[in-house]
């Protein structure tokens, strides 16, 4: 079984989030097993040629309305990844946009494009997939390119607050018939939308958990596609995400200040210390140090998190956040920070080597998260002996259990309510040491993950 891979992000090549993550970790897995090879295809963004990496230029090919694009290849951790060449469209500062956050005005021309090119290439150097897996909104027409074809498809939605929906008027950057702007096909309330196409039209669809995969086919978090997804729901399937444990184990980590592992947990004290003192705040062993790596938006809670900070400060907890966002998140935080020195910092940035020493230095990982498709942050903590408090949606329900972890519902008064819960377990030390150790046990590993995936492939070459 060969499965091609078609993203618009592969971790290190480009990375916005977690979606290049998963797009590195799952092919890596897949070729693990006997009988399947894997590879992954992306845009060849400005970004990647200025690493001036050493890429392996293939023939030409013509997508098959005639747009001439280069192919190259280079190998990453013995998964081969093929860039699409298309000065027009990729040889630009950005990703999705000049700036993060932004969008070019003409993103659904280039991004229709990448899918007529990725759909164009029955075969790449001797590589010929019997599965084409898309990943979110930039590569779902792929699906709809390929409807008449034999080549099998999945689409994975990693997020379905982002559809790639645009005005009607942009409809012919397509290149696809008129016939399929309709109510079954791409129109979406007088605009056209990617990701519905994908979902219409790609034998299987999965997203990133089973809670979310639930979720999303309710109006509250249906983003207003739980209609279609409803519709589709015998080819939808939630597959937990998975994280690799090589590149998440303090036992080897060289970014924190002290290694340790489940059976000798003196290093986790270390690196406590470390974080307190890199970040300003008063250090204490008998108190908790809640931590953050997170986006600064709404819907990763940061609104309640901000407007609870004197209670959480007075039970005595104090807070190291990580993140870029939404302005007004980014100033709410800076003043708590600037109102509690010593109990509350605040790095607006985003910086790997931070990251994992929170993991590592943080008695508790906080993910209040409105929603949430899956989540890895919560079981990159876990690795690291750093409990989790989140709200119970989507992957986090799924990643959290009682014996890892304190979930809540609903808003302030149940986040209160857990954060009691926890201290009262925090002051039983044994009990909190047993929870450290579950969580570390706790296997996330993308190998769990494999049977399910390749149950997908199977119904999706039934189809």
């Amino acid at each position: 079984m060969k499965i091609l891979h078609a993203a618009s992000e592969f971790y290190p090549l480009v990375s916005t989030g977690g979606l290049s993550s998963v797009v590195r970790a799952l092919p890596e897995a897949l070729n693990r097993v006997k009988g399947v090879d894997t590879a992954v295809i992306i845009p060849y963004y400005s970004s990647i040629a200025a690493d001036k990496l050493e890429v392996e230029w293939l023939s030409p090919q013509k997508t098959f309305a005639g747009e001439e694009f280069g192919v190259a290849r280079i190998s990453v951790s013995g998964t081969d990844v093929f860039l699409v060449a298309k000065d027009e469209y990729f040889h630009r500062r950005g990703i999705y946009g000049p700036t993060p956050g932004s969008s070019w005005d003409d993103n659904a021309a280039r991004f229709s494009f990448f899918s007529r090119a990725v759909a164009s290439l029955s075969s790449i150097d001797g590589f010929t997939p019997d599965i084409i897996h898309c990943h979110d909104w930039q590569t779902a027409l792929v699906p709809v390119y390929l409807r008449e074809v034999d080549t099998a498809t999945v689409l994975t939605i990693h997020n379905l607050q982002f559809q790639g929906r645009f005005p009607q008027a942009d409809f012919g950057v397509t290149l696809l018939p008129d016939t399929l702007y309709n109510v079954d096909g791409l129109e979406f309330w007088g605009d056209w939308n990617s990701l519905k196409g994908g979902i219409t039209f790609a034998d299987q669809v999965t997203t990133v958990s089973p809670g979310y995969a639930r979720e999303i086919t309710t109006p509250r978090y249906g983003c207003d596609l739980d209609g279609v997804l409803r519709e589709h729901s015998r080819k939808l399937t939630g597959i937990l995400n998975g994280i690799d444990p090589a590149l998440w184990n303090p036992a080897s980590d060289r970014s924190i200040a002290s290694n340790y592992s489940s059976g000798s947990m003196n290093g986790k004290k270390i690196c406590k210390r470390a974080l307190c003192t890199e970040q300003g705040l008063e250090f204490s062993y008998g108190s908790p140090l809640l931590g953050m790596v997170t986006r600064l938006t709404s819907q990763k809670g940061i609104d309640l998190v901000i407007s609870e900070m004197d209670k959480l400060v007075e039970m005595n907890f104090s807070m190291v956040v990580l993140g870029t966002g939404e302005g007004w998140a980014e100033r709410a935080l800076a003043e708590a920070a600037e109102k509690y020195p010593g109990k509350i910092s605040l790095t607006v940035a985003y910086n790997d080597r931070l990251a994992r020493q929170i993991f590592a230095g943080a008695d508790v990982f906080l993910m209040p998260s409105v929603f949430e498709p899956c989540g890895l942050g919560q079981m990159m903590a876990m690795r690291y002996g750093t409990v989790p408090l989140v709200r119970s949606v989507g992957g986090l329900s799924d990643s959290v259990s009682s014996n890892t972890g304190f979930q809540f519902s609903g808003g302030s008064s149940e986040f209160l309510t857990a954060a009691h819960r926890l201290l009262e377990t925090w002051d039983n030390r044994r009990r909190w040491a047993w929870f450290r150790r579950r969580c570390m046990k706790a296997d996330f590993s993308w190998e769990n993950r494999i049977p399910d995936y390749l149950e997908v492939y199977r119904k999706a070459l039934e189809v």
